[in-house]
């Protein structure tokens, strides 16, 4: 049955629609009554209960990159707007301009109005090559294609899809791997657009041979075991009964996906019947695979997904439907003590607490660059009050992000790299707001706004290209484990120590570049003592946590050190740390060698943090990201610039010192004479 799956899987089509005068207006799934229920909705997906709403962003997110979209020819908001299949009427909202879709409108659009979601551009495509390799018009190098603009390359796609699949993503060239991301996309939107057709066409338009006693309407609530019984007593392959493939296909559909961990799971199980959720096609292959009746409680969960649809196109009945659903369910899943944190999500969704912490990040460091203007002046204190309260909102927004996603895992607040880019982006922040308090001389707010603004962009960017939950679940050794609670904030506690060291000699090199001061100037010796402080810092919570992890690593797996790469990625910040401070206190390095050695530290903890992630081995890595190194290695080149130029500075200095010394030399007999008389 797994191979009969996958074939059905790169074969299925949709069907038909409904005739015009049966299908709903769009306006009803924008409804905000309806648009509430569904956005509500308890859902199973990847082992984790989260709202309907989080699941039809992550796939609004992973086909466009973005969590809304304008219905509009060019999948922009200055594009002519869609015309309505069914009443041939422009789609526009008052005066006349497009209308834009929530993550959760789409998704009911494309339930219930699949003709409409066909023609949105929605696919995004940003290698050009590739829908030419395919046979199909290209437009600009990066735009957004429609479903029914991909379509007729279906055959193709599929192919070509089988043979890139046997090539290491690594090897992949870029439009081989656009080729495969838009088919994995193309399969699941297919299925979306006809996940109701095991309700509307269960056995196609012209259903032939079916078992006695059954004919059309047929509600599978009502119908599904007598099917099971027919396939079960079959004696050939199923696919040899007339009406299975198309009822395998609108199974398929009422999956939405091909990914087992991504499959629709809306039903939850009774109290004792295990942690599995249960939809509509998970159940119908269940029983086909398992070749077992259905319980009476599972055809119920089903004949309630029935009803919603069947109530259409009345829209009167369909709200109704839709409360009733959510109410049952939520219902279900408070009685197995699930689904308590769906609204704290749903806030933190639409709260959106990093994105707004980003820009007010931004805006905060042009206040800090506004005190730089009239020093001394009003004006100053005025921009250094205003940069102080918009760096303290952007931080504590970034805190609250944080700490609002350990609520909603009860987890501790890094599991993941993603999490490591939030959790390092607030501590930097944190930090340097710290180091304000203590110096008050507007360094630590310049560390806040640019380690923030950093952060907080680059954790946007890594969503938006791996468009997957960033909110996972873990294993339940692992969500109580107090090692997870130790071991990983302390050892990112390090990175982020060291990180605001390095920063502030980043901080000192351009100032110096830009002539703000010379060696030795009472600003130049604020930066050295304050990163100095750092060093010592980030050194600590990196021993504590290299040691800390030894510990685990011993208990866990019976050895202490393993030399995993993350491992020495950790020992090797320990011991660049103490390099610096050892060179520091020995006179081996002074202002400018100490800050030279500081970029190294930042880079070493770069590659500690995302590049041995990158290598693809080892027990901590996260995975391979795609595109990581180019920006590694752009990083590392900037830093390399940096300390040339400081290898720069300690050469003239010391060339210029020189002369001094050889003067000092010439005139040390004349003045002993001097003295002498």
């Amino acid at each position: 049955m797994k191979i009969l799956r996958n074939l059905l899987l790169a074969a299925a089509a949709l069907t038909g629609l409904a005739p015009a005068a049966d299908l709903p207006p769009l306006d009803l799934f924008r409804d905000k009554e309806v648009v509430e229920s569904f956005a509500s909705l308890p859902v199973q997906e990847s082992g984790r209960i989260k709202p309907f709403e989080t699941l039809a962003s992550y796939r609004l997110l992973r086909f466009r990159a973005r969590r809304s979209l304008w219905l509009t020819d060019s999948g922009e908001m200055d594009g002519k707007p869609l015309t309505d299949p069914a009443t041939q009427k422009p789609i526009v909202k008052e005066g006349n301009k497009p209308v834009k879709l929530s993550a959760v409108e789409w998704m009911l659009m494309s339930w219930f109005r699949p003709d409409i979601g066909k023609t949105v551009p929605l696919f995004k495509v940003d290698n050009s090559s590739a829908i030419s390799e395919l046979g199909l018009t290209a437009k600009a190098k990066r735009d957004q294609y429609s479903f029914a603009e991909v379509e007729p390359a279906r055959q193709l796609l599929m192919q070509k899809m089988g043979e890139y699949r046997g090539i290491p993503a690594r090897k992949q060239s870029p439009e081989q791997r656009m080729i495969v991301q838009l088919a994995a996309n193309f399969l699941d939107y297919e299925m979306i657009l006809g996940h109701f057709d095991f309700i509307r066409i269960p056995f196609g338009e012209k259903p032939q041979g079916l078992p006695a006693g059954i004919a059309p309407p047929i509600r599978l609530s009502k119908s599904l075991n007598t099917f099971v019984a027919a396939i079960r007593d079959n004696n050939g392959p199923p696919m040899q009964i007339p009406w299975f493939r198309d009822f395998a296909r609108g199974a398929l559909g009422a999956m939405m996906s091909g990914n087992p961990e991504q499959q629709f799971r809306i039903f939850p199980p009774a109290p004792d019947a295990g942690n599995v959720w249960d939809g509509p096609g998970t159940m119908i292959f269940t029983a086909i695979n398992g070749g077992k009746d259905v319980p009476a409680a599972e055809l119920n969960w089903l004949a309630q997904y029935e009803d919603l649809y069947l109530a259409l196109p009345d829209a009167a009945k369909f709200k109704t439907a839709s409360k009733s659903l959510l109410e049952k369910i939520q219902a279900a899943a408070k009685q197995r003590g699930e689904g308590g944190s769906i609204a704290l999500e749903r806030h933190a969704t639409r709260a959106d607490y990093f994105f707004y912490a980003q820009w007010i990040f931004l805006v905060g460091f042009v206040a800090v660059a506004l005190t730089w203007v009239s020093p001394g002046s009003g004006f100053e204190k005025g921009s250094r009050i205003a940069a102080c309260l918009l760096l303290g909102t952007a931080t504590t927004l970034a805190v609250t992000g944080v700490v609002i996603r350990c609520l909603i895992m009860q987890r501790p607040p890094i599991t993941t790299l993603y999490e490591t880019i939030l959790f390092i982006g607030a501590s930097c922040a944190l930090l340097g707001l710290i180091a304000e308090s203590i110096t008050r001389r507007g360094l630590g707010l310049l560390v806040a706004a640019i380690s923030g603004t950093a952060c907080m962009f680059l954790s946007i960017q890594f969503e938006a290209s791996e468009a997957t939950d960033t909110l996972q679940q873990l294993q339940a050794v692992l969500i109580t484990n107090f090692w997870l609670s130790t071991h990983v904030p302390m050892i990112n506690l390090g990175y982020a120590a060291s990180m605001v060291a390095a920063l502030i000699s980043m901080i000192y090199f351009v100032q110096r570049l830009f002539g703000v001061f010379r060696t030795g100037a009472d600003d130049a010796r604020l930066l050295t003592r304050v990163a100095y402080g750092f060093i010592c810092a980030g050194l600590f919570l990196s021993l504590v946590g290299t040691v800390l992890g030894g510990i685990w690593a011993n208990y866990s797996w019976g050895r202490f050190w393993g030399w995993d790469p993350k491992e020495n990625g950790a020992l090797m910040i320990v011991l660049m740390s103490l390099v610096i401070l050892h060179a520091r206190l020995g006179g081996y390095i002074r202002e400018i060698g100490l800050h030279c050695c500081n970029l190294i530290l930042g880079c070493i903890v770069v590659f500690s943090w995302f590049g041995v992630n990158q290598l693809g081995v080892g027990l901590h890595a996260y995975g391979f990201t795609d595109g990581t190194w180019p920006k590694i290695y752009g990083y590392w080149l900037s830093q390399l610039l940096l300390l040339g130029y400081g290898l720069y500075l300690s050469l003239s200095e010391r060339q210029s010192k020189k002369p001094d010394a050889a003067a000092e030399a010439e005139a040390a007999p004349a003045l002993k004479k001097a003295q002498g008389h």
